[in-house]
């Protein structure tokens, strides 16, 4: 037991505490974190035999589940083939060799991740069973390679029961592959990327051959499965033809992921469906009725999730009147639908808990006549509503208005629940054009909130919004084609001006003016768009203005195509912050910045200009000025805190500083000290 035990205490170490089989007789080497599942897998000697079991086993209540009772046997190889077509999600099937009772013995089974467990695979079983039985035993390489001459096929997925002897007897791991075709029905190699599905002949009856064909197809949505399902038994006299051979009964199974279970039922006579087919399954719901050559004919049932029909056939159309109920809905809806051919035609009705929803004609297809519909009452012509019309919106709001061929027309009319007027619009061929008006108030004395103008469904021309009384204008904007051109105007509930603004092309604001709520001027910017250094942008060009709630002057500045040129702005208490002095006849200009009490914080004398060229247009500015004379700071009590001198923008020695008694503290006696030397990296 000790030397059993070893190698695995050795390989395996468990942050949760010790594997489940610790202490126990291994009948095989432990598998951890299994390559398939990441379980732990261990077999067991135990009363009654060999048992496997598996376990995820991250906590200390977790427990082993049984993978599969061996008996009195010899676990002497565990194995993994990879029995589906290489894909990223390609499982691995485990296979266990053993001997028992002096004859070998080969298992395989498969992880399911849905599940989280595993499942022996019954279905490959005879598959194994003659593998073992040829002769000495075999390893897992011979394993693999007949495994490999199968015919592929999904042996995880159970096959349900059909009823029918003959095909429930067969052995999908035997029998002869007769042809691949594409899912067009088109003879393909195999193993070409076309080859979809495929068909093998099993025994055969006088003329026919009971046949199979298997689907990369799933009808659960899944798209392409990986490894072929079983799809369809049947007898047929061609089989190596893709279809119209099947003669006797035919069953057709689930395809949805691991659902093997029959869904289809019935009869086939010279290749085409005959007498009564039933289909029923876990994602399909329901469908009966009656083939004659292939059609439909008779009464047919549908019975699906959310809804269910029930009406006659005639060579495979429907015809007459249909019963239908909808359980999509809170409550069950009911009605009726009536055919002609297979076409809508004549009488519909829908109710809801016993309330008409929608009722009208069909003519060959298309809403006919007068309707009553969840969106409103009208007439259709050939499918396209046309007339008057009584749409219904929220709040049981309704909308009159005219359709010509599926498009609103003219003036359409809301009105609320209690037949107050709410919005007046006008349409032309499904477009907004033409006025559009809002009102509230009640019915008889509604007043004007908002009015605007259309063109081609886009605002065009003046919009206007006023407050809940109808007398206060809140709102005062024109536009042209979508975009605002000219005045965009802002009012206070007051009715003073919020914000004044001239736009142009819907983006660029030409001339801002917003105001406090007292009317007071609170900003006066004007702004324009100009290229310089070959790209357009655009910026303050003529002024900034801004003032404090009490009308005085916060920031008034002279701007050049966005670029400050003199000016000045001054604290709330009227006294000076900042201020850019240019003197154009000297060339010179002065930066002086104050403290709040009016003593001067520093002075910076300028001299010379910049040179821009602006639309094309050579001009000087004042923006960017040599630093020239002595930039001297003062101390809140007016002492001088610093003089630094400039000659055309170069400091002269190192300048000096003050403390605010007027000592100097720099530099020191020493002088002023050595540039600082740079050194650059060599190479450089």
């Amino acid at each position: 037991m000790k030397r059993l035990l070893l190698p695995l205490l050795l390989c395996s170490a468990f942050a949760h505490g010790a594997p489940f089989y610790e202490g126990k007789t291994l009948a095989h080497p432990a598998i951890t974190t299994s390559q398939d599942s990441g379980f732990d897998i261990a077999f067991l000697k135990e009363k009654e035999g060999v048992n496997g079991y598996y376990c995820e086993c991250k906590s200390d209540t977790s427990k082993p589940i049984l993978l599969d009772q061996f008996g009195n046997a010899v676990i002497r190889s565990v194995f993994y083939a990879s029995l589906d077509k290489e894909s990223d999600d390609s499982v691995q099937t485990m296979l266990v060799l053993f001997r028992q009772d002096g004859k070998n013995g080969l298992r395989a089974y498969r992880y399911h991740r849905s599940s989280g467990k595993y499942r022996r695979l019954d279905g490959l079983q005879p598959a194994l069973n003659r593998i073992v039985a040829q002769g000495a035993a075999p390893n897992a390489g011979q394993v693999k390679a007949a495994l490999a001459k199968l015919a592929p096929m999904d042996y995880s997925v159970a096959r349900g029961k059909s009823g029918n002897a003959d095909f429930d007897a067969i052995d999908h791991t035997q029998g002869t592959v007769v042809g691949y075709y594409s899912d067009e029905g088109k003879p393909v190699e195999a193993g070409s990327q076309d080859a979809i599905i495929y068909k093998k002949t099993f025994e055969k009856k006088g003329d026919r051959f009971l046949t199979a064909s298997y689907t990369l197809y799933s009808d659960a949505g899944a798209g392409i499965l990986r490894n072929y399902r079983l799809w369809q038994v049947t007898w047929e006299t061609a089989p190596k033809q893709f279809t119209g051979s099947q003669e006797g009964p035919s069953v057709i199974y689930s395809l949805a992921w691991d659902d093997g279970s029959v869904v289809e039922r019935g009869q086939y006579a010279k290749g085409k469906r005959q007498g009564l087919w039933v289909r029923e399954g876990m994602h399909e719901g329901s469908e009966k009725g009656h083939f004659v050559d292939g059609l439909q004919e008779g009464m047919w049932y549908f019975n699906y999730p959310k809804q269910s029909e029930s009406g006659m056939y005639r060579a495979g159309k429907r015809e007459g009147r249909w019963t239908v109920v909808n359980y999509a809905d809170a409550e069950e809806v009911t009605g009726f639908d009536t055919y002609a051919g297979g076409q809508l035609n004549g009488p519909h009705e829908r109710r809801m808990g016993g309330k008409l929803q929608t009722r009208g004609n069909y003519v060959n297809g298309s809403r006919h006549g007068a309707w009553i519909t969840e969106d409103g009452d009208g007439s259709f012509i050939e499918g396209l509503r046309d007339g008057p019309w009584k749409l219904k919106l929220k709040d049981k709001a309704t909308q009159s208005v005219t359709f010509v061929q599926g498009k609103k027309q003219g003036e359409a009319i809301d009105t609320d629940a209690q037949g107050a007027l709410r919005l007046r619009d006008h349409y032309q061929a499904g477009v907004l054009e033409g006025s559009r008006t809002r009102y509230l108030g009640p019915a008889g004395k509604e007043y004007v909130v908002y009015t605007a103008t259309y063109r081609n469904g886009q605002l065009d021309g003046r919009e206007q919004a006023f407050d809940d009384s109808g007398k206060i204008l809140r709102l005062d904007t024109l536009w042209e084609m979508g975009k605002k051109q000219g005045l965009d105007a802002r009012y206070y509930p007051n009715g003073k001006p919020e914000r004044l603004a001239v736009i142009d092309q819907g983006r660029l604001l030409t001339h801002l003016r917003e105001y406090y709520e007292d009317g007071q001027l609170l900003n006066d910017i004007h702004r324009c768009t100009f290229k310089e250094y070959g790209s357009t942008r655009d910026d303050v060009c003529e002024y900034h203005h801004m003032y404090y709630p009490d009308g005085k002057p916060q920031y008034y500045y002279a701007f050049q195509y966005g670029q400050r040129q003199e000016g000045y702005s001054n604290y709330p208490n009227g006294k000076r912050k900042d201020e850019l002095l240019v003197d154009r006849t000297a060339d010179t200009s002065v930066l002086n910045v104050y403290y709040e009490s009016g003593q001067l914080k520093c002075t910076e004398p300028r001299s010379g200009h910049s040179t821009r060229t602006v639309n094309g247009e050579t001009m000087i500015s004042y923006a960017s000025s040599d630093r020239d004379g002595d930039n001297i700071c003062y101390h809140p009590n007016g002492k001088v805190a610093s003089i630094y001198t400039f000659r055309k923008r170069v400091l002269v020695e190192c300048g000096k500083r003050y403390d605010d008694t007027g000592k100097q503290t720099f530099p020191g006696p020493e002088g002023c000290p050595p540039p600082r030397k740079v050194d650059y990296p060599i190479g450089l």
